[in-house]
This record gives structure tokens, C-alpha cells and sequence, in this order.
């Protein structure tokens, strides 16, 4: 039976929820809320992970920090084209914002433009490298599969009604992420800067106890207009909850008056839920569609459950990141793979049912129904064949991936040894300060007023070229790995000097300089070892 950790990670609070599958069955067998101190996130994890026994489980997370675009393109062009266009826009949108677009790891999914038949709409999806990677580097040798954007993971927990219903989430975490649903389809996120984030950092002030705040806002309870005598001394921090909470119902109406087609139903999802009433708050408000919180589509009447009903409602990102793991939701958004390469999956049961359905021995062959069995025996061969090929082919590439997480583990078993090398770390930063201004000074050279004379002042390259390949370089260099030396000897030529304990490491960092395309004709010495360290040179040529 497949199971995944679903694992929703904000600056001061984990979410986490377990979900099994049991053929078409659902179910969550854990989950929680934790709050825990930035310097001990790993140790939070760790615990996680032991408590519902997930070391050998699929895990799925969210991205953070991300950030949201919404281009226009030609729905007549093919995808690769589309993806040009978004990428050179997107590339005009970081230059107009002064982002490094290097640094940013992108997806993309196309709806069709309700404004313009001609067109399609390019809802593209953007998060930072560095984050993702120090994200899963917590984990330690745990494996990661999904790493989703919850404003689109979100809408696995939904079971719409018809396929033209129109529907808002609403999903009240730090901030509040809003899911614009268009006849079945993700169509528009919008995000509100306040939320839950807000509320329990108003209600911290005083109590100084981040769960002891969300405590209080479970015990709080909002009463409608018609209600308001009913109001009780219990409520003590309600004066800290209902300034956020008419902020996001105001904006949630302006969201679903102003939307691309009629809203029927608004969904209120996230830490939210933990305040009493807060969906007839919203229903006072915004009276033109239905509001409820959103309930996971498998917990009905007829499901046994551990836990009362809202304490799942909480966790309901953790629990749309888990179906995510278990194959639900939208696969072309995972920054965990890579783009354009879906699984491939025989289904043997198919195969079968199609190999039985060839002959019906109740009729007649005709000579068009034995030319159509000839084509059939040949298409269905075919298969068998491809069948027998891919297979081949994926038990290869299992062994390949076994292999590599053998590697990998003795990688991350050496990376412990990191917080010695701190110390190396931070010394060498003179180092790197001079030589960045000596190749400062190569770009920049200063002219000689005193002598009428022409001096020559080095190698011509373009402007910027250094410092991009140092900004560059900042992003793949291993930890381990020490830049010694930079110097651009001629012309275009790059020489670096890097330093490590181990040659899997240098050899790492030359890859990565050569496989991002960062310097052309890139070679690397057998190097020299000292003691316990390994000197190598890199060379190449600026592209």
C-alpha cells in the first residue's frame, strides 16, 4: 500500500499529515501541528519522520517564497515555442524587478485565455534554488519525490460537483494564498499579504508562546451581527484575530466580484479553520456564493476518523501536499523533477484486456477484418516489444539510481563535517575579496592621463562577464570545495584553483561549471595532494 508524508513547512510552524492508499481508499493515519525554533528545524524533522515511522515513505513539501506570473501567449504555437516566449518574458519581468533569474527554478501549465480564443494563458511558477536545495538538505538521507506549490496542491483535497462549477480556496496560512477554480480548472492565484502568520504574531506579543497563541485562537470563537450579545469573556485576544480577518474577507469579495466568470462556492481552508465560526464570518460578507470549509473529498459520514473533523482541516496543506505523493494534482508543477519528461507506466491488466479483444470467434472473418487482424498481430507485437524494451531499459536505470544513492549517502555522511571547516570558510573571504577586485580591475581598467602613450590594459572580455561567473559560480560550488585562485589569464581564458579533501568533490564542482555552460572547453589536472587536502586547476573559456 502506497504512503506519503505530506510536510507543509513555514518559518515557525511544520504541518505534517500521512496519508495512505489502499487501492481507491484513502486514508490519514497521522498528523499535527508543531512549532519549533529555526535553529532546530532538522531535529523537528528528524522527530517527524521517527513518530509516524516515514524513513523508507514518500515525502512531499511545499516551495516557499514564491512568486506568480501570468503571460499571454498563441495557443497555435507548440509547447517548446510557448515556453520561449514565457522564459524571454519572464527574463524582462526579473530585469524590471533587478532579480537574478539564474537563481530561480521555474514551472509553467497553459489554460485557455477566457478573454482571447486565439490565446492561452501562462500561469508560470517561480521559487528560488538555493531555498529548495537547503530545504531538502534538512531532511538528511531521506528521500524527497514532490516539492509542490501549495496554491495549486490545494485543489486536490476539492471534489468538485459539475465540471463548470467556479470556486475560490481560500488558504489562510502565514499569508493567504487564493485559488481561482474555472470550470474544473486552475486558473488564477492570487496572494494577501495577511493571514494566520499575522494573527498569532499579534496574539505572541503577549503570551510569548507560539502554540499557547494558537491554543487561544482554537478557543476563539466569532459571532455573526445577529449574535454579537452571545459574545463571551473566553474571546480575551479576539481584538488581535478579527482586523486580519476583515482584511481577507474584504479582499476574498473583491477577489470573487471581479473574477473570470461567477463564483458559486468559496472554500476556507490553512491554519484558519481553527477559529470557531470563521466560515459564517466569511458567509456574512460575501453572501452572493456558498461558504464552508473545505474537507478533504475522503473523510465523509461513513470514514471512521481519530480526530475531531477541524483538527484534519488544519492540516489540510500538509495533506493536498501528500496526495501530490500518491499521484493526485498537478504533476508538471513538481521542482523536484524535471520538466517535460513524464513517468512511463505498462500496464499489463491493459495489455491483456487488448490482446482478448482482437478475435470474436461469434462472426464471420471477412477480408477486412483479416487485414485488420494482420495490423492488430503487428501494432500488438510492437507493444510486447517496446514493453519488453522499456522495461529493460528502467530496471538499468533503478540499478543507476541505486548506485547513485549509495554515493550519495556517502556524500551527505561526509558533509557533517561542515561545521569544522566554518572557520576555513570565513578566513578565505579576504582571499576572494582581492581577487574579485583584481578582476575588477581587469574590466575597468584606468586610464593614464600623464602619458600620451597607448598602454595595454590586458584581455578585452564583455562587461559584466566576471562578476556573472563569480554570481554564478556562488550558486553550484560545493560546500566543500574552497576557490583558491581566479585569474583570466588571455583573451576569454578563466584559470580556477580549487581546493578539497576529496576528488569527488572537485570533480563535482568542474561539472557543474562545465554542465551549466558556465566556461566552454573545460579541463581539470589530475591535481596535487598535500596532507589532507587536493589542489586542482580549471580551466576554460568564457562562452
Amino acid at each position: 500500500m502506497p504512503k506519503c508524508l505530506g510536510i507543509y513547512i513555514e518559518d515557525d510552524v511544520i504541518k505534517y499529515s500521512k496519508v495512505d492508499k489502499n487501492k481507491d481508499a484513502l486514508k490519514i493515519e497521522s498528523c499535527n501541528v508543531e512549532f519549533y525554533e529555526k535553529s532546530k528545524i532538522i531535529q523537528t524533522l528528524e522527530k517527524i519522520i521517527r513518530e509516524t515511522f516515514s524513513a523508507k515513505d514518500t515525502i512531499s513539501i511545499n516551495i516557499s517564497n514564491e512568486l506568480y506570473n501570468f503571460f499571454d501567449v498563441f495557443s497555435s504555437l507548440n509547447k517548446k515555442d510557448k515556453d520561449k516566449l514565457v522564459d524571454i518574458d519572464f527574463e524582462y519581468f526579473c530585469g524590471e524587478k533587478g532579480y537574478n533569474k539564474d537563481s530561480l527554478d521555474s514551472r509553467i501549465i497553459y489554460r485557455n485565455s477566457r478573454d482571447d480564443m486565439d490565446k492561452q494563458k501562462a500561469i508560470h511558477i517561480s521559487t528560488n534554488k538555493e531555498n529548495i536545495y537547503r530545504t531538502i538538505q534538512d531532511f538528511g538521507n531521506v528521500k524527497i519525490t514532490n516539492v509542490m506549490p501549495i496554491s495549486t496542491s490545494i485543489f486536490n483535497l476539492v471534489d468538485l460537483g459539475p465540471k463548470d462549477e467556479n470556486v475560490l480556496i481560500v488558504n489562510i496560512e502565514k499569508n493567504t494564498k487564493v485559488t481561482t477554480i474555472i470550470s474544473g480548472e486552475i486558473y488564477h492565484i492570487d496572494i494577501i499579504p495577511e493571514g494566520m502568520g499575522d494573527i498569532l504574531s499579534t496574539i505572541n506579543a503577549v503570551e510569548n508562546d507560539l502554540k499557547r497563541s494558537y491554543e487561544f485562537c482554537r478557543n476563539t470563537t466569532i459571532y455573526t451581527q445577529e449574535m454579537q450579545d452571545l459574545q463571551t469573556a473566553e474571546n480575551e485576544h479576539l481584538d488581535s484575530i478579527m482586523p486580519t480577518l476583515y482584511k481577507l474577507v474584504t479582499e476574498v469579495r473583491h477577489l470573487s466580484e471581479t473574477s473570470y466568470a461567477p463564483i458559486s462556492k468559496i472554500y476556507i481552508t490553512g491554519g484558519g479553520t481553527a477559529i470557531n465560526n470563521i466560515d459564517l464570518y466569511f458567509q456574512e460578507y460575501i453572501p452572493s456564493a456558498k461558504c464552508e470549509l473545505l474537507k478533504p473529498f475522503f473523510i465523509n459520514d461513513n470514514v471512521a476518523i481519530k480526530l475531531p473533523i477541524k483538527e484534519y482541516m488544519e492540516v489540510n496543506s500538509a495533506t493536498a501536499l501528500a496526495l501530490d505523493g500518491l499521484g493526485y494534482g498537478e504533476k508538471d508543477l513538481n521542482f523536484r523533477s524535471k520538466q517535460g519528461f513524464g513517468d512511463i507506466k505498462i500496464d499489463s491488466k491493459t495489455i491483456t484486456n487488448f490482446f482478448r479483444g482482437l478475435v470474436d470467434t461469434r462472426k464471420e472473418m471477412t477480408a477486412i477484418d483479416k487485414m485488420g487482424m494482420r495490423l492488430a498481430i503487428c501494432l500488438c507485437v510492437g507493444v510486447v516489444g517496446y514493453a519488453f524494451a522499456t522495461n529493460s531499459i528502467m530496471k538499468q536505470i533503478d540499478e543507476k539510481s541505486t548506485q547513485i544513492d549509495k554515493e550519495t549517502d556517502v556524500l551527505l555522511a561526509q558533509m557533517e563535517t561542515i561545521d569544522s571547516q566554518i572557520s576555513s570558510i570565513s578566513s578565505g573571504r579576504s582571499a576572494y575579496d582581492q581577487m574579485y577586485s583584481a578582476l575588477y580591475a581587469l574590466q575597468h581598467p584606468v586610464e593614464d592621463n600623464t602619458s600620451s602613450a597607448t598602454v595595454e590594459t590586458g584581455p578585452v572580455i564583455p562587461k559584466n562577464a566576471i562578476p556573472n561567473l563569480l554570481n554564478r559560480i556562488i550558486y553550484v560550488i560545493p560546500k566543500q570545495v574552497r576557490v583558491t585562485s581566479i585569474k583570466n589569464t588571455q583573451d576569454r581564458h578563466i584559470v580556477i584553483q580549487a581546493q578539497a579533501a576529496r576528488y569527488e568533490q572537485l570533480g563535482y564542482f568542474k561539472a557543474a561549471i562545465d554542465n551549466n555552460g558556465y566556461l566552454e572547453n573545460v579541463q581539470m589536472d589530475s591535481g596535487k595532494k598535500s596532507g589532507g587536502t587536493i589542489t586542482i586547476t580549471i580551466e576554460g573559456d568564457l562562452p
